[in-house]
């Protein structure tokens, strides 16, 4: 009672005291009945459970938590009951009954089978599961140091394989791929945020609240989109309560890795003496040798051939050092969310900066999310969701970029970064100063921005039946600016050498898309007599999206500072170059799913889908139904597997769908005849220089691609579910794929790819997992491995192929390898004269030189052979790039606020030959080569080296030089590695300290990111294995191993 309320009577002095004298003997007669409560709780293994809420009902606010050893002490009345709860456990409640010591075992949640999983057009919880389904939740993305979500993901969940390209800000070219290859039109997962296609690179990664794989059959019923299977995204909503504030934020500093390390000046000179005295040609004199060693000043002429005219430079100068250094990154996240029994909501800000590795100009790419979840009722039958966000992706990088890559690697060590007069040094035509282009090279400014809102009602129309109707609508803009200023390159002597960029030039593009999706679907779940379960649902979608860009440059700016339209050139026909495009498609689709339960021992799964896609022909536009049927058996819930007390969880799995392929290599229209606007002509006037037009040959009969998914899996759980696991094995065909069919010359044209061709994958998925806890200490550790491989079965006569890296060829898989098979090296002139005999050998081969087998044993050397003569060439298979075996392991231990996790991620197979000129020693004379291959070709002093001796190209030894390093098993690698992906050490601060600050958490660590990697034939740390996906040269950006600090802070 306040003083206020007080006043409104008058209290007597008597009253007063007999309420005082009531309150007193209250008072002491509840003393008198409480006393001090003891125990110990466990878990089901006899280990205690430290920080187990102990509170008395009724009472809350009298309360304490167990120890480290699992024991409490609270007060209470010899009739209360005392309440024991702990996350992860179930709930116990018990009746004193007079007893004062108690001992209480807490038993594990069934949290496994009851997670609620996001399938197609809704919900089931995983016991329920009949597909393939993997699941990761929002600690795969807020636990480590993040600039992209996709690389979270890499070695996160089985039978998803995450390729990276580089480590280039903003262009990392992260690819996803479930479950290997589906057709020879490429890959396109589906993605969906929030039930819309989105982007896992724009997303914040901290928004992500799960996010659930579907890569069997039940994908299908997303039909068209589908063959690739579909990633489902859901983001963080706000939940009912008092506002909740986090931020986490993170600062990390990067080191480039794997930088293509030359040789030094002496070992240069070194090998170009060897390879030149190979070829009997001169080498270096030892009067050069001397003053290499003692890093003597330049000399007005130089020492390598073809640059005697240019000055002789003799010390060794670090390119790798002067191009490459640290960079930073850096992420910042802020959401605020709650709610009441009517509405949540949930705000959410983030920023990340994301630096490059030069240590000159412009290079970094940023992020900023903006995101605005609110949800509300409208009454106890109707529910309204509304996701809305704001991304946008600022990147700024060289315009010289792909150029300045292949120059790094290109400069020899021996010419200086600067000349005399402290200018950047052009030294020869074809050496360009990588630095210098870093600098005044320009920049390629892109923007890219993405608004994004989604509104979704759920109507309950009958307590068992559901309206879910849903409409999103995506805006992207992206405009880019890149500039090409005119500078002059330097002599030794500070003259101009050239000048580059004249005339100076910009261009500037931009483009639009909107993307528009409306869906409804009605959904039945109805449970009988407690044992039989039956959900029916049926809807339809429209989605359609319109495309429109522009691009145009402008010459010969009045100035280097500025560059817009209005300052260019516009006098000469020449400087006009603008371009634009449009187009537009549409998808209609019908959909739907029964589904049936019995006792949660035995379900069924029936799915079908139909869509209608613009991007064929009338007659062809309608796909047939993508049906899929998918069986489990809960064997666990059978009485004699109860009985054994063994399994917590046994389910066995069968699933076969089908589902369609539009995200094809044609255009949006190619089912009518185009006319293609290309090339310049000097006709007409005044509008001289009109483009010409070419018609395209159109194909009214290609249809969808359909891709038929078998799928066997197993799921189980045993020792009260701390051993997890789940295997699965897998069919995927692809029996009417769009490929080229060999059609005559004479066609006048190319001709339209048409459903001819047939692809076949097969694979396995496992995963394992414990989880347990000793003493006070709490461990997991994960376990995953998956495998693919394809084969072509059919390509229709589309089957040219020659050596080197193939992308499709009859009865291979996808991305493999031809050429020859490694025979040794000639040692001695017997065996030359020996090999000689074959045909098809080079007549200046040599001692030293390479030897091929001749695998048909037609007694040449051949690619194809000869059909009529029943020889089929020499040319064997080597190897495949695709990756195969790919694992991961994760490990996490925590005790009290301490936590380490390790992170493990790799692939057991996976082989590549690197091309490119540093690829081969000497590729070119004035190339020089790696330090990899210092000391590894063979001299007579050296006969068991690894490859063949030195031929320096461009002296007229090209034919022997290319023969000893055609496409063969010499050259292959070994591009199999671990990695160590991330190790973060994590405290959280005590709540005795917490709370002084008036916060509820406080997380602080530090996170090492692709730290350590560990592969055979990196050719001494030049080359990251997973480089050779993006390109097999050597002008690859930098990865970057990270190490940061970071802060998670609850309010």
């Amino acid at each position: 009672m306040t003083n206020q309320n007080l006043t409104k009577k008058k209290w007597t002095f008597s009253q007063g005291f007999l309420l005082m004298l009531f309150f007193s003997l209250s008072s002491g007669l509840l003393f008198a009945q409480q006393k001090t409560i003891t125990g110990k709780v466990l878990d089901e293994h006899n280990n205690p459970l430290e920080s187990v809420s102990v509170t008395v009902r009724g009472n809350p606010n009298a309360g304490t938590t167990t120890d480290a050893n699992g024991n409490f002490s609270i007060g209470a009345s010899s009739n209360a009951v005392i309440v024991f709860e702990f996350i992860g456990y179930q709930k116990e409640e018990v009746n004193l009954k007079g007893n004062s010591n108690l001992n209480v075992v807490l038993r594990l949640l069934d949290t496994k089978l009851n997670e609620v999983i996001v399938i197609g057009y809704g919900t089931k919880l995983k016991g329920e599961l009949t597909g393939a389904v993997s699941k990761v939740d929002s600690k795969a993305f807020e636990t480590r140091p993040l600039t992209n979500t996709m690389n979270a993901l890499q070695g996160a969940l089985p039978g998803v394989t995450i390729t990276r390209g580089s480590g280039r800000p903003g262009f990392e070219n992260y690819s996803a791929q479930i479950r290997g290859a589906s057709s020879v039109n490429g890959s396109s997962v589906l993605v969906l945020i929030d039930g819309i296609p989105g982007d896992l690179s724009l997303i914040n990664p901290n928004d992500i609240a799960d996010l659930t794989v579907l890569k069997d059959a039940a994908a299908s019923i997303y039909g068209a989109r589908a063959a690739d299977g579909v990633i489902i995204v859901t983001t963080k909503r706000g939940k009912k309560g008092a506002p909740s504030v986090s931020y986490s934020g993170n600062y990390g500093i990067k080191t480039p890795q794997f930088l293509k390390e030359r040789t030094n000046t002496l070992h240069l000179a070194e090998m170009y003496d060897e390879g030149m005295r190979n070829v009997n040609l001169p080498g270096v004199s030892e009067e050069v040798f001397e003053k290499i060693r003692n890093n003597a000043e330049p000399d007005p002429t130089g020492w390598l051939k073809y640059l005697e005219n240019f000055p002789g430079f003799y010390q060794s100068h670090d390119w790798n050092d002067a191009v490459y250094g640290p960079g930073a990154q850096q992420t910042h996240n802020l959401s605020i969310s709650g709610g009441n029994d009517k509405s949540s909501y949930l705000f959410s800000a983030g920023y990340e900066r994301n630096e490059g590795v030069f240590r000159h100009g412009e290079n970094h790419s940023g992020r900023y999310n903006l995101r605005m979840n609110y949800d509300f009722k409208i009454s106890d039958k109707i529910n309204i969701e509304t996701s809305t966000s704001f991304e946008n992706q600022p990147i700024t990088t060289p315009t010289a970029l792909s150029s300045i890559l292949y120059y790094v690697n290109q400069m020899g060590s021996y010419v200086p970064i600067y000349n005399p007069l402290g200018q950047l040094y052009k030294y020869q035509g074809g050496f360009r100063n990588a630095v210098q282009y870093l600098e005044e090279g320009g920049l390629n400014k892109e923007n890219a921005y993405r608004v994004s809102t989604n509104v979704k009602g759920n109507i309950k129309l009958l307590s068992d039946l559901l309206l879910v109707g849903q409409a999103g609508i995506i805006i992207d803009f992206n405009d880019r600016k890149e500039t090409r200023p005119t500078f002059a390159q330097h002599n030794w002597d500070g003259s101009d050498f050239d000048i580059v960029n004249n005339p100076n030039s910009a261009l500037f593009t931009n483009y639009k898309n909107i993307y528009q999706n409306y869906t409804a679907y009605l959904d039945y779940n109805k449970t009988i007599a407690g044992k039989h379960k039956l959900n029916v649902m049926a809807g339809a979608s429209r989605e359609g999206k319109t495309y429109q860009n522009q691009s145009i440059t402008g010459y010969n700016f009045a100035s280097n500072e500025i560059f817009t339209l209005n300052l260019a050139d516009r006098t000469k026909t020449e400087y006009a170059n603008f371009s634009g495009g449009a187009s537009d498609w549409a998808l209609q689709s019908y959909f739907g799913r029964l589904s049936y339960s019995f006792d949660k021992k035995y379900l069924i799964d029936f799915t079908t889908r139909m869509d209608g896609s613009s991007k064929f022909a009338e007659d062809k536009r309608w796909s047939a139904l993508f049906p899929s049927v998918a069986v489990a058996w809960n064997v666990a819930e059978e009485n004699f597997i109860k009985s054994l007390n063994v399994f917590d969880n046994l389910k066995a799995r069968l699933s076969w769908g089908q589902s369609g392929n539009q995200e094809l290599s044609f255009g949006n229209y190619d089912y009518i005849s185009l006319i293609s606007i290309s090339g310049t002509y000097p006709m007409g006037s005044p509008n001289v220089g009109l483009p010409g037009a070419v018609s395209s040959i159109a194909s009214q009969d290609r249809t969808w691609e359909t891709i038929e998914t078998k799928n066997a899996g197993l799921d189980f759980a045993f020792l009260n579910s701390r051993l997890t696991g789940s295997f699965d094995y897998y069919i995927k065909n692809n029996r009417n794929m769009l490929v080229n069919d060999q059609l005559p010359a004479t066609l006048g044209g190319s001709a339209p790819t048409q459903n001819i061709g047939k692809l076949e994958t097969k694979g396995w998925d496992f995963s394992i997992g414990w989880s347990d806890k000793v003493g006070g200490v709490r461990y997991s550790v994960s376990a995953m491995l998956s495998d693919s491989k394809n084969k072509l079965i059919e390509l229709k006569g589309n089957d040219a192929y020659g050596e080197g890296l193939i992308y499709a060829r009859k009865g291979y898989s996808l991305n493999s390898y031809f050429g020859y098979q490694f025979d040794g090296i000639i040692q001695n002139e017997e065996q030359l004269t020996a090999y000689k005999q074959l045909g098809n050998v080079p007549s200046n081969l040599g001692v030293g030189d390479v030897m091929f087998r001749d695998v048909d044993g037609d007694g040449k050397i051949t690619a194809f052979g000869d059909a009529s003569k029943g020889t089929s060439g020499d040319m064997v298979y080597l190897g495949n790039l695709l990756p195969r075996y790919t694992y991961s392991s994760n490990i996490s231990v925590s005790y009290k606020g301490f936590d380490l996790s390790i992170f493990l991620q790799g692939i057991g197979k996976r082989q590549g030959i690197r091309t490119g000129e540093i690829s081969v020693p000497l590729w070119q004379v004035w190339m020089q080569p790696l330090e990899y291959f210092y000391g590894k070709n063979w001299t007579p002093e050296n006969p068991d080296a690894k490859f063949p001796r030195i031929i320096p190209g461009s002296v007229g030894f090209d034919g022997i030089r290319n023969w000893n390093w055609r496409y063969s098993s010499m050259r292959m690698n070994n591009l199999a590695y671990l990695r160590f992906k991330v190790v973060t050490l994590a405290y959280n601060l005590p709540q005795y300290l917490v709370s002084k600050a008036k916060v509820k958490n406080i997380r602080i660590y530090v996170s090492g990111q692709d730290l350590f990697t560990f592969s055979k034939d990196t050719w001494n740390k030049s080359f990251d294995p997973e480089e050779t996906w993006e390109r097999s040269d050597e002008q690859t950006y930098p990865f970057n191993s990270v190490i940061s600090f970071g802060l998670d802070i609850k309010f």
